[in-house]
Order: C-alpha cells, then structure tokens, then sequence
C-alpha cells in the first residue's frame, strides 16, 4: 500500500508565520543585545535564514536594524556609526564591524 502525504498549508500561511517569527526574532535581539551582542547578531542570522528561504520581505524599519553584509545586529554607537549629511539629504550609517556604508536617502524628491 502506499501512503498518502498530508496537504501541506498553503504558502501564505508560510509566509505569515515567517514574517511573526522575524518580527519576533528582532524583539529578543533588542532584548539580549546587552547581555550577549553574539546571540543577538545569531537571532539576525536566522531571521535573514528564514527571510530568504520563505522569500519573505523584510520590512522597511527592521531592515535599517541591521549589517546586510555581516549579519551584525545595529546598535547606534556601538556597532554601527550613524551621521547625517545635508546635501543631498541622506544617512550614512557604517557598519564597526565589516566596515560596510549604507546611505539612505530622507526627505521628499524635488523639495528644496
């Protein structure tokens, strides 16, 4: 006899529980960053692990919260360096750890 497989839920129910775990994942590396910075930057890992299996979007403020290049957890001062430049108007924050520049433009396009 053969065996029957069970139904797996569809995919959006997937990409739910992802999006709820990397929400969470972010929590408890805000939470544990002061005791143990190494189990936060491990909690980024697996969110990003997770984001990529399930080709789930991360949202626009978790992914200003972290080094896309080292997967190192962003605390302003202490593993990223954060400044502001006038024109054109942009953050640039650098990552301490891997050296790696974000700039990220703010402000409305055409307004002066």
């Amino acid at each position: 006899m053969t065996r029957r497989r069970a139904r797996r839920p569809p995919i959006d129910e997937y990409k739910k529980l992802v999006a709820e775990r990397v929400e969470h994942l972010f929590k408890l590396a805000e939470g544990v960053f002061r005791k143990s910075p190494e189990l936060a930057d491990r909690y980024v890992q697996l969110t990003w692990r997770l984001a990529t299996r399930y080709n789930v979007r991360f949202p626009p403020h978790l992914k200003r919260k972290f080094c896309r290049r080292c997967k190192s957890f962003w605390v302003p001062s202490v593993t990223c360096r954060v400044r502001t430049r006038p024109d054109p108007p942009r953050v640039i924050i650098t990552c301490l750890r891997c050296g790696r520049i974000t700039r990220l433009p703010y402000g409305r396009k055409g307004a002066k």
